[in-house]
């Protein structure tokens, strides 16, 4: 029989036992967002009587119906949810693992079946997965509202953990959280929040992305944004567009950027929406300022991939260099000296320019701020582990290597799931050209060798949530080891090269007229 469980806000009944995993799916954390509340920071979940049932997920937050993640304009506002999953025996005083999805701010939920934690469940945690809002609702400008609401969400979902995951027979003293690329990112942030201190032990962080805006720069693309919906840029304007009509002004707005030749690198991915330096939830980039590092009271775990870049130039979502003078041109748009393209030409003296542009990109916008974001939490006094993934997919021949997103489905211990990676980037166009793949490509990934990595890869994380121990050392002031995932797995103590390519480049908030990075 499906389990009930009682919650602050009344009972839930979860699905029925599935290899020995009891899910409890769609349970709210915060009132839906809807009327004068759509806005604004989440309300309390308003109780209700009897028994919820809990069996099917909620709907997903408002974006692309592109994205694969099954939002339409008919879906349901009550997507403030959490999708917890336990031990079908319901065991007590486990340790918590709290996921937090990527998307790059505008996509992505935590219920897509390629996060299916059953391999962490199996091996003893309570898993809470958690919805938050994206894109303009999440994180537009709008006057007389708070910013970072996607963030705030997320602070709730924690809140939420703690007044009731014991209920579900969790540790609230053991809590981990743990993210991918804007999921990574929220982790970094949530270390760095004043209103998250406390709410959980250890942090998982897999490719940070380093970008916020300035206030003024989340105000200008709120001004666009209000112009191509054709309302005022005020909280009344804004109110009055259903989530569909300020999606499709987010649209033009980015495809105005993609069609500006000055736009660069940023407009060849062209995301609008970004964390904002308030002062108040983000006081600051998370890898530098005063607030560098986060909590050093939180164990920390940073892991990246050999080639971030991959996903995004290879797909054809990004161009690919053709010239070492676009290599340079793309060193200019993240802040990187004409000398820092003759560095990376010699530490891959047979890679052509697409190749030297790749791994490029890939240190300046996650693996240089991943290093960064770990050295700074050293730095302040905390526990810090370093790991990179480097096996190389033979998806379409190799084509990706180790790119973006995907030590997702090894971590997860499914390593044949795609939907994590084809959709690590909002609307990819790979993933489009491949819709009936599905989540499982036969052949991708059927090797005795990676799934022995993907069991190595569980049992470093969750080794990390339950005691702080992910099999390797920690950084201190010996050496950085990093724990480089591959076929055979290797101890790297050396320095890393490409680190010293970005000695004296500063993250900053992007305020529209300098580049990040």
């Amino acid at each position: 029989m499906p389990r009930v469980v009682v919650t602050t806000a009344g009972g839930v009944r979860g699905r029925a036992a599935e290899r020995g995993v009891v899910s409890f799916r769609g349970v709210p954390y915060a009132a839906p967002p809807v009327g004068l509340r759509r806005f604004a920071a989440p309300a309390p979940v308003e109780p209700w009587e009897g028994v919820r049932e809990a069996r099917e997920p909620s709907p997903v937050a408002p974006q692309d119906p592109r994205s694969g993640y099954g939002w339409s304009p008919a879906a349901g506002a009550d997507h403030l949810t959490v999708d917890v999953h336990v031990p079908a025996d319901l065991p007590r005083d486990l340790p918590v693992i709290v996921w937090i999805h990527g998307g790059g701010w505008v996509a992505g939920s935590g219920s897509a079946p390629g996060y299916h934690p059953g391999a962490w469940v199996r091996r003893g945690f309570v898993v809470v997965a958690m919805n938050y809002r994206l894109g303009f609702e999440g994180f537009g400008a709008v006057p007389g509202a708070p910013h970072n609401r996607g963030l705030l969400d997320q602070v709730a979902a924690l809140r939420w953990v703690a007044e009731n995951v014991r209920a579900f027979g969790g540790d609230p003293d053991r809590v981990t959280i743990a993210g991918q690329s804007a999921g990574a990112a929220s982790v970094a942030a949530l270390l760095c929040a004043r209103q998250a201190r406390g709410l959980f032990r250890r942090a998982i962080a897999a490719s940070i992305t380093g970008e916020t805006y300035t206030l003024a720069q989340a105000g200008r693309v709120a001004e666009l944004v209000a112009r191509a919906a054709r309302v005022p840029a005020t909280r009344e304007g804004f109110a009055g567009l259903p989530p569909v009509r300020l999606l499709a002004a987010s649209e033009s707005v980015a495809q105005d950027l993609a069609a500006d030749p000055e736009a660069g690198v940023r407009g060849s991915v062209p995301l609008l929406y970004h964390p904002v330096v308030d002062g108040d939830v983000v006081t600051g980039p998370f890898m530098q300022g005063e607030q560098a590092g986060g909590d050093p009271a939180v164990d920390l775990l940073v892991q990246t991939v050999a080639d971030e870049w991959t996903l995004f130039s290879r797909s054809g979502f990004a161009p690919v260099a053709t010239t070492f003078e676009q290599v340079g041109a793309f060193a200019a748009a993240v802040g990187l000296p004409p000398s820092a393209v003759a560095g990376y030409r010699a530490l891959l003296p047979q890679a052509g320019p697409g190749a030297v542009g790749d791994a490029l990109l890939s240190d300046a916008l996650f693996a240089e701020p991943s290093r960064r974001f770990a050295r700074a939490h050293t730095a302040a006094g905390g526990r810090t582990h370093l790991a990179r993934f480097a096996w190389r997919s033979p998806f379409l021949g190799g084509r990706f290597g180790a790119t973006h997103g995907l030590d997702v489905p090894f971590a997860f211990g499914n390593p044949q799931a795609m939907e994590p990676f084809l959709h690590a980037v909002p609307v990819l166009p790979l993933a489009r050209r491949l819709p009936r793949l599905g989540s499982r490509v036969p052949g991708v990934f059927p090797t005795p060798a990676a799934a022995a990595l993907s069991r190595r890869v569980v049992q470093a994380w969750t080794g990390f949530a339950a005691t702080g121990d992910p099999g390797w050392p920690e950084i201190s002031p010996a050496g950085t080891p990093v724990q480089v995932w591959g076929s055979k797995d290797v101890l790297d103590h050396d320095r890393d090269p490409r680190e010293d390519l970005f000695a004296g480049v500063e993250f900053r908030p992007y305020d529209g007229e300098v580049t990040p990075v």
